[in-house]
This record gives structure tokens, sequence and C-alpha cells, in this order.
């Protein structure tokens, strides 16, 4: 047990890194670096994506080259010099170029860390206790490091003080999320045992094959193309950057089933993670609206007086890992239970009620918003959302890891987990996609009047707009047009929220059909699959 609480003291404090600094990082795009919300929702959602893409092929070095443990070690460097360029970026020095080194270096960091932390993970888990109880207690202390850093980070780094934002706070966020960094380095570094033996003798990975490479480079290629031809944006991350990761996901998928040294039940296994990953994606574009869209929102039009205090947008953020920490032990004896009574029911069905469950939270928030206008949104209403939410990341993504970690060939445990990661990559650049939909909110009319615009007549209207006009409208982030996607316009909050509610719900539908008419392989083994 003690090389458990090892793994979750790390992932605590590497969270806490990690979802520190993603809760300011919008904000910070924003109002220091200069971006539209529209374009930072873009950036905001590429950069998440390409964090969870990167795994795929540090789960490919760690399994073939580096180990687990060097892997863990050098991604927990990677990330904590990234908070330090966050932090020369915040204090004025080359801003753009300093952040950019910043987001590549969490991204190799993520790389190395996330695949490696949970392969190690599922091999030092106790033999005795159910894989998805391990896991929904290892989300515990993955959200006990995301709450400290969603509270911490933006109390130094998101500061405005009557009205008015004080850019030059930025900086110490990033800073507090170097030092937490720097003490999960420190537990790892000291009280982690090296399983290289391990690794060596049994994690060798998966052979090279040209013709599979080929079958599945060919695959890249088409879906690529496919999806830029079909793609309207002149936004150079929509058009090219994640198609390339869509495109991956798929060819990734096609290049590990091809392989012949996967026999029946092994290939069966993989096809059922794969199943999970692909709904995963609409789980994760739906979810991580928390660090775009509804920042945005509760930034623009929320009331976030709470007993008093006045809570920073970005500090909302924390009501999801609060949750997660009320409510992961009792899911987790939850399972437990239902276990024992051989009424459990499988991995896929728990994540389609999740996926159905994370549409309803979208639905009721809907319909509050509907007849909003320019009134502000109480927080207490997204305190629901994030309660709503929570319950259905605690019955999505726990699940996913476990599963994983129950079916994966141990061979191809890091490849196969950083492909699972890839799936959360495709999630966060449909999520950057979705958020960018989101209509203007009170504040830009506002705004714009003070300006002399009528800004809902011009989005009304289909006339020619003068060329002086739609200057002063993108020198001051505002909109010409209404958001649409494939043709429809989102004209509201009520129309935003009602796409999340469709697309999730649509979806745990449509995984209960799958579920129900797969073959599950390994049952004999773990009823729990």
């Amino acid at each position: 047990m003690k090389k458990v609480w090892v793994l979750f003291s790390t992932e605590m404090w590497e969270k806490f890194n990690f979802y520190g600094m993603r809760a300011i990082f919008a904000l910070f795009l924003v109002h220091f670096l200069g971006f539209s919300e529209s374009d930072a929702s873009l950036y905001y959602g590429g950069f998440l994506a390409f964090s969870y893409l990167c795994p795929i092929v540090g789960g490919f070095l760690a399994d073939r080259f580096l180990g687990y443990h060097k892997s863990v070690l050098l991604g927990c460097a990677f990330l904590a010099v990234a908070q330090l360029l966050f932090f020369v970026s915040a204090s004025g020095f080359s801003s753009v170029g300093f952040a950019l080194c910043g987001a590549i270096l969490v991204m190799f960091g993520n790389g190395f860390f996330k695949p490696s932390i949970t392969a190690l993970l599922s091999i030092k888990a106790p033999k005795d206790i159910s894989m998805d109880a391990v896991f929904s207690s290892y989300y515990f202390f993955l959200n006990l490091g995301v709450l400290i850093g969603s509270f911490v980070v933006p109390y130094f780094g998101d500061v405005v003080a009557g009205g008015v934002r004080d850019i030059s706070a930025f900086k110490w966020g990033f800073l507090s999320a170097f030092i937490a960094m720097i003490v999960g380095i420190v537990i790892f570094a000291l009280f982690s045992k090296n399983d290289e033996n391990f690794t060596s003798k049994h994690a060798q990975g998966m052979k090279y094959n040209k013709r599979n490479l080929l079958i599945s480079s060919v695959v890249f290629i088409a879906i690529f193309l496919l999806i830029c031809y079909v793609s309207s944006t002149q936004n150079v991350v929509k058009m090219y950057l994640y198609p390339a990761i869509y495109a991956f996901g798929v060819s990734m998928i096609c290049y590990v089933l091809l392989d012949k040294s996967l026999d029946k039940i092994e290939r069966e296994n993989i096809i059922t993670i794969f199943i999970s990953a692909i709904f995963i994606v609409f789980f994760w574009a739906s979810f991580e609206q928390i660090g775009s869209s509804l920042t945005f929102i509760a930034n623009n039009q929320m009331d976030r007086s709470l007993f008093g205090f006045d809570v920073p947008p970005s500090m909302i953020s924390m009501f999801n890992p609060l949750f997660v920490l009320i409510l992961s032990f009792l899911f987790s004896a939850f399972y437990i239970k239902l276990g024992r009574k051989n009424i459990e029911p499988n991995s896929l069905n728990k994540q389609a009620f999740g996926l159905c469950l994370l549409g309803v939270s979208y639905l009721i928030i809907a319909f509050k918003v509907h007849d909003l206008g320019e009134n502000l949104l109480h927080i207490k209403w997204f305190l629901l959302l994030y309660f709503l939410h929570t319950c259905a990341e605690l019955l999505v993504s726990p699940i996913g890891f476990a599963l994983v970690a129950k079916l994966s060939p141990k061979r191809l445990l890091g490849l196969i987990f950083g492909i699972f990661y890839l799936a959360n990559a495709a999630g966060y650049a449909l999520s950057g996609t979705l958020a960018s939909l989101l209509p203007p909110t009170s504040d830009k009319f506002i705004l714009a009047n003070q300006l002399g615009i009528d800004l809902k007549e011009i989005l009304n209207s289909k006339g020619e707009i003068s060329d002086d006009t739609l200057e002063i409208l993108k020198q001051n982030g505002l909109p010409s047009e209404y958001p649409n996607i494939f043709g429809y316009e989102i004209y509201s909050l009520f129309e935003f929220f009602m796409l999340f509610f469709v697309l999730c719900f649509g979806a745990g539908i449509l995984l209960f059909i799958v579920a129900k008419f797969h073959k599950m392989y390994n049952l004999k083994k773990d009823k729990n699959v």
C-alpha cells in the first residue's frame, strides 16, 4: 500500500500544478496577452488537447526505453520549468514567446507523466481490491490536488479590485504552481522505488510493423484531409491542429488493432477500451467547458457573491474537485457493495449513465438562463451544475482508467494508456471548438453601448457593416455576428447549453445501446468489465 500512497501524493501535487495553472490560463490569454475570448477558447482547447496528445508518445517511450519511474520524474521536471516560463511571461518579458515555450513544456511534461503514473498505479495496486475502487480512491487524491490548486492559484493570480483586474497578479499564480510541482518531485524521488526490472522484463511494447504503419498513415491522411476540406474556419488551430488530433486518434486505433501479436481475447479487450475512449471524447468536450466558456460566463455575467465573499471567476472551478472529494469514497464504497452482491453494472453502462447525467446538468442550466437577458446568473446555479458534473465525472473518468488497467496487455500498458489520453485530447480539441460558439454575454452589449454601437442591431441584421465599426468591434473584442454550427446560429446562452445537452444525452443513449450488443470478454476473470 505504501507504493500506492506515494503515487497518490505525487499525482496530487502534479494536479495542483496543472489544474491551478489551467484555472487562470484562459483569463491570462484574454486579459494579459490580449486574445479575444473566441480565439482564447480555441487556443485553450488546443493547448489542453496537445497536453493529452503527447502521452501517446510518452507512453511508447516509457514502455520501450525509459521505464515508468524515469518518465514520471522527467514529466515533473518539464512541468515545473513550464510554470517558471509562465511566471516570466506574466512578468512582461517577451510575454508571448515565454508563454509559448511554457505551453510546449507543459505538453511534453504531460506526455511523460500521465501514462506512466497511471501505469505504475495499475501495476502496484493491491490485487485483492476492485480496480474500479482503486481508481475511485486515486481520484480522491487527484482531485485534492485539483481543489488546492484551483483555490491557491486563482487566489494569488486572479485578482479583481473595484471591478478592475490586476493583470500583474497572474505571475504569482504561476509561481505557486511551480512550488507545488517541486514538492511533488521531492516526494516521488525520495519515497518511490524504481521498478525498472518489471519494465525491462514485461513492458516491451509493440513491435514495429511497416505494413501496419503504412495503413495507419493512409487513414491519418484521409481523415485529416476530409476534416480540413469540410472545415470553413480560418483559424489555424481549428483548421489544422484539431483535425490532426482527430485523425491521429483514429490512425493509432487502427495501428494497434492491426497488430498480429494480439490474441483474440486481447483484441476484444482492446476494442472494449477503444469503445470507452470514443465516447469519452464527447464527455470531455462538454465537461471541459469549465476552463473556458463557463469561466467566461462566470467572469462576465454572474453574481459571484457567496456567503459575503466575491468568488473570483477562475476559482469557481474548485467546486468540481471539492465535490469529488466528498463523493469519491462514497462511489468507491458503493461499487464495492454492488460487487459483493454481484449486481454492479459493467463499466460501459456506468459511463453511459454518466454521459446522460452530464447532459441533464446542461439541460437544467439551459432553462435557468432562458430568460436571463442582461441580468446576472447567481453562482448557486453553477454550484448545482458542477455537482452534477462531478457525479457524471465519477461515472466516466476513473472507470475508464480502471478499464484500461484491467484489460490492457501488460506489454502495451503505457501505449494503451497513451491512446486513452489521446481520447481526452480529442475531447479537449472539440471542447475548444464548442467553447468558441459562446454567444455574446451581457457585458458585450453594455460595452458596445458605451462605444455608441447598438450591438444587438448589428448582430440581428444581415446588412453591411462599415469598416470603421468593424474596426471598433475588433479592437474591443466584440463580435460582428452570432456564432454558428452547421449553419445554425447560437443566439443565446439557452441554445449554447442545449447544444451540450443534445451531445451528451445522445452519446449516453448510444453507448447504452453499444454496451448492450458488444460482446464482453474476460467476464470470468472480472465481472466488473
